[in-house]
């Protein structure tokens, strides 16, 4: 029960699940119960999967063998059954040709159920052609607009509080600089695998991090109580984005800041790179473009900085 309001709550692994059911978004909820509930323990693979054809390959080569492992075997799938039909057929059918019949079976269905699958298969091998001709440059890298960001903490002696929303498994957290803060770090998210292996990443890295269940919409945080509030590859999947940006805003100290990382394409994207981006990179999006079009009043120094094809970093100040 919460000393301040009085509200009772759940636990999730010990942890007080600080958000009501009902008052989530439709997506949001819809993300958490049908994808991340599943494929939490294997997000750290399969979410770079979906980035296949836009990461380097000396990064991803494990994720190609993968995909074209998928690619063979459900070709050689299909064509036992048509050898089946056509050449040998039904009558001479053996348990052998019954197992492959299944895992056919068992492909299509998944592919029905996550076209984001089969429109990967098809796209990524286009796609990866498409973005090396291209050779997309940045005019800042990620690297450097992260630097830019941290510069003023890093050269801070004061202790300083951290909040990373949506926070994931800690990936994020963990890396672009974060670690080399005289910090206290707090993470929410509202997948109980997430934390849980969030948690034991930043155990593994000795840095102490509250991690707490919560909805992005509704941050169980006093007002003006971090000085760094980030959000990676969550934001425009959110089901209020609005809102979401009203917490970062609200539960930021004034004078410091916000940064958000998440998709949107870069300018005259191929009508191939459209389809991909929308079927497979960002298919869960709710808001297309970054946290500038939402025009928030309470933010100034806003700069958006396109560091990948598909990929934009937002950031900004709170206005004092």
């Amino acid at each position: 029960m919460c000393c301040d309001c009085g509200e009772k709550y759940s636990c999730i692994s010990g942890i007080p699940k600080l958000y009501l059911e009902d008052s989530l978004g439709m997506e949001d909820k819809g993300l958490r119960d049908k994808v991340y509930k599943y494929m939490a323990w294997f997000y750290n693979f399969w979410n770079p999967f979906f980035m296949l054809p836009v990461r380097p390959i000396k990064i991803s080569l494990k994720h190609w063998i993968v995909y074209f492992l998928l690619v063979f075997s459900f070709i050689f799938l299909v064509f036992n059954v048509i050898d089946l039909i056509v050449f040998r057929g039904i009558e001479n059918v053996t348990i052998y040709d019954v197992i492959l019949f299944i895992s056919l079976v068992i492909y299509i269905f998944v592919f029905a159920k996550q076209p984001r699958y089969s429109y990967l298969l098809l796209l990524a091998i286009p796609i990866k052609i498409i973005v090396s001709i291209r050779n997309f440059v940045p005019k800042k890298s990620i690297s450097s607009v992260h630097d830019e960001f941290l510069k003023e903490y890093l050269d801070s002696d004061k202790r300083i509080k951290m909040l990373d929303i949506a926070s994931g498994t800690g990936q994020a957290l963990s890396r672009r600089g974060y670690m080399k803060l005289n910090a206290d770090y707090t993470a929410v998210d509202l997948s109980a695998g997430m934390i849980v292996q969030g948690r034991d990443l930043m155990t593994k890295h000795k840095a102490p991090t509250d991690f707490i269940p919560a909805d992005a919409t509704n941050l169980p945080f006093k007002s003006e109580t971090f000085d760094i509030c980030t959000n990676y590859g969550a934001f425009n999947g959110f089901a209020d984005t609005k809102s979401a940006l009203k917490e970062m805003v609200r539960v930021t100290k004034k004078g410091e800041k916000i940064l958000i990382l998440d998709e949107r394409e870069y300018e005259e994207p191929t009508w191939l790179e459209h389809l991909y981006y929308k079927k497979t990179f960002a298919c869960y999006n709710t808001l297309i473009g970054s946290p500038l079009d939402l025009l928030p009043d309470e933010l100034e120094d806003m700069q958006v900085h396109q560091v990948f094809e598909f990929i934009y970093v937002f950031t900004a100040r709170k206005k004092m």
